[in-house]
C-alpha cells in the first residue's frame, strides 16, 4: 500500500480517483442517488421546460415578422424533442459521473443525508427555478454588456474612433 493511501485511510478520508481512473461502483451508485434526490424527473423536466421558451421566442418572433405561423403544437413538439436529445436517464449518468469524481464517497453521504433534511428538500426544490431566474437575467445582460466588454477588450472597433484617413500620394489626383 502506498504511503498516501495510507495515509487517506487512518484519516478517515475516501481517496479520490485519479483523473480518467475509472470511479468506484460505490461512489458511483452513491453519485447517482444524489443526482435523483437533487434534480427528479419532473425538475428536470421544469428545467428544460425553461430552456425550451428561450429556445422558441426567438422563433416565434420570427414567425410572427415573416407571416408564416408556427404549428399550434410548436411549443410540445420542441418538448419532445429536448427529452429525445437528453433524455432524463442519460443526464443523470453524466452527472452521476461528475459529482463521482469530485466527491469522496463519505462527502456523497453528507450530501445525501444533507438533501434528505427538510431544507435540503427545499433546496433541491427550488434550484430550477432559481437557476432559471439566473438564466433569464443572464439572457437579458450578455447582449447589453457584450459590445462595451468586447471592445474594452479590443475584440470591436470603438464607433467613436473613426479608423485614419488614408493620405493622398504627391502626383496622383484624387478622384471624386
Amino acid at each position: 500500500m502506498s504511503t498516501a493511501l495510507l495515509v487517506l485511510l487512518l484519516l478517515g478520508t475516501d481517496p479520490q480517483p485519479a483523473p480518467g481512473a475509472p470511479v468506484p461502483t460505490e461512489q458511483q451508485a452513491l453519485a447517482l442517488e444524489l443526482v435523483k434526490l437533487v434534480q427528479p424527473e419532473p425538475a428536470y423536466r421544469s428545467g428544460l421546460e425553461q430552456m425550451m421558451e428561450q429556445l422558441v421566442a426567438p422563433d416565434e418572433a420570427q414567425a410572427r415578422a415573416s407571416g408564416k405561423p408556427l404549428p399550434a403544437d410548436y411549443r410540445q413538439r420542441m418538448s419532445a424533442v429536448l427529452l429525445e436529445v437528453v433524455p432524463y436517464e442519460e443526464m443523470a449518468e453524466w452527472s452521476a459521473g461528475i459529482y463521482a469524481t469530485r466527491f469522496t464517497v463519505s462527502e456523497l453521504k453528507d450530501l445525501l443525508a444533507f438533501y434528505r433534511t427538510p431544507l435540503g428538500r427545499k433546496l433541491a426544490s427550488k434550484l430550477p427555478e432559481i437557476m432559471g431566474e439566473v438564466g433569464k437575467r443572464i439572457t437579458v445582460v450578455i447582449p447589453e454588456r457584450l459590445p462595451t466588454a468586447l471592445r474594452h477588450h479590443g475584440l470591436l472597433p470603438d464607433p467613436s474612433q473613426r479608423p485614419p484617413e488614408r493620405p493622398v500620394k504627391p502626383g496622383k489626383e484624387q478622384k471624386l
